[in-house]
């Protein structure tokens, strides 16, 4: 999602979403709490096929990447399967990289 706002995921469930299961750029001015994900399950590798499997494990794969802006809440939610070296179940500021992305 490139912009949200009191925009809330509740017991969110994804598996093997390519680069991230779910990804925010920015989320609007608004008060914490409004714009989050609320309980739910996220699966680096499900294992449930070895050629998805081998793809996944030579990638970088994150669970949820939050918004390189402010007021934005995750909570009450299981990360799971993300145990090889290139993988990790939360990461922040989406985008960070890119000089567009703090002009």
């Amino acid at each position: 999602m490139e912009r949200s706002g009191a925009v809330q995921f509740k017991n969110l469930r994804c598996a093997e979403n390519g680069i991230a299961n779910m990804e925010w750029s920015l989320s609007e001015d608004i008060a914490d709490g409004y714009a989050k994900i609320s309980g739910g399950l996220v699966v680096g590798d499900t294992g449930l096929t070895q050629s998805v499997s081998d793809r996944l494990r030579g990638s970088l794969i994150t669970g949820v990447i939050t918004p390189r802006t402010e007021n934005f809440t995750v909570e009450g939610v299981t990360f799971s399967n993300f145990d090889w070296p290139t993988s990790q179940a939360l990461k922040d500021c989406s985008h960070c990289w890119h000089k567009a992305s703090t002009e």
